[in-house]
């Protein structure tokens, strides 16, 4: 149990015990901090499987079109068909994250995530890409669209949210990054 700066007892997130609770997860009814919430038309989600599908019945999925205007800056994106579906953005004009799939488009706060790692070898990029899903892990891809058109020059770079750094370490931690067949791991 703690106790807030005016002596009342603070509920803490689930996930995260040192920090105070934001709201309550429609779907299981925990506490969490806005880090670890999914805000929906009227009610917040957590992270858990479930309680995303009852998100996504809240927010229906609408896919969107190939172009489209970034509410950070206006420019113009031309979006992959993964970022149609998804629904996140990342604006490379103006560096923001955004996600579509509230109305209006919600501008995630760029720094609450930090950069893992990068890597220019399409292999590795799925299959991080595949591990951090199975793990539940909340992150982007930065220039993931670029290597085909520009190979060796813009790596993909995976952003994760801060909260789930440390999760996300130990998810990749016995995964060695190959660039073109070489590890780059310093031991080899």
């Amino acid at each position: 149990m703690r106790w807030n700066n005016k002596g009342e007892i603070m509920k803490t997130c689930f996930n995260h015990p040192d920090k105070e609770a934001m709201s309550v997860c429609r779907g299981c009814g925990k506490d969490y901090c806005k880090q670890c919430l999914d805000e929906g038309k009227e009610y917040y989600y957590c992270k858990n499987p479930e309680c995303q599908k009852l998100l996504k019945a809240e927010v229906p999925f609408r896919e969107l079109p190939e172009k489209i205007m970034c509410p950070g800056c206006g420019s113009e994106l031309k979006l992959s068909k993964e970022e149609r579906e998804t629904g996140k953005i990342h604006c490379s004009e103006c560096e923001a994250f955004i996600d579509f799939n509230f109305n209006p488009p919600k501008i995630i706060n760029k720094e609450n995530y930090v950069e893992l790692l990068y890597s220019l070898n399409q292999g590795d990029i799925a299959l991080i890409q595949s591990m951090l899903d199975d793990g539940k892990i909340d992150y982007y891809i930065v220039g993931g669209n670029f290597l085909s058109v520009r190979p060796l020059l813009v790596p993909a770079r995976f952003i994760v949210n801060e909260n789930q750094l440390e999760e996300a370490k130990e998810l990749l931690k016995d995964f060695k990054l190959n660039i073109w067949g070489a590890s780059t791991n310093q031991e080899e």
